[in-house]
Formats: C-alpha cells, structure tokens, sequence
C-alpha cells in the first residue's frame, strides 16, 4: 500500500500529479521518490513548492512527450 501523500504544495504537487505521480517521475528522472516528496514539503525541511531549476529541462522534456502542457511560468511559480 503506498504512503499517503502528506504535503501538497504548489507548483511541485501539480506538476508531479499531471506527470504520472511520483514514481513516474522520480524514475523518469532518476531520482529517489523522497526528493520529488521534499519539494512538496514546506521549508524548512522542503523547497516549498518549488522545483530545483536543474530538473526543468527534464520536466519539460516529459512533458512533451507525455503531451502535458506544463509551462516555464508554472516552474517558476511567479507571479507575472
């Protein structure tokens, strides 16, 4: 049985969820679940809500191929 998903902050739990979840992304990344689960975790502990910029080529990419309309504007989490 999967652990609960705790910590929901935007824009890391949107773009993870509309990706495929977190399995399917941490492996799309090659990263470990628990790194896609701290950017969803208020700081101090977590990035709150934000994706490290180094992995928004990655994300991008499977985006594209996913057909997911994820933007640079909603990796950045400004607002414009």
């Amino acid at each position: 049985m999967p652990i609960p998903t705790m910590h929901k902050l935007a824009p890391a739990f949107e773009v993870i969820q509309r990706l495929g979840g977190k399995t399917e992304v941490a492996d799309a990344l090659n990263l470990d679940k628990s790194t896609l689960s701290r950017w969803c975790q208020p700081r101090p502990d977590g990035t709150g809500g934000m994706i490290p910029q180094r992995h928004w080529p990655e994300l991008l990419r499977l985006a594209r191929e996913k057909k997911v309309s994820i933007s640079l504007k909603e990796l950045i989490a400004v607002e414009v």
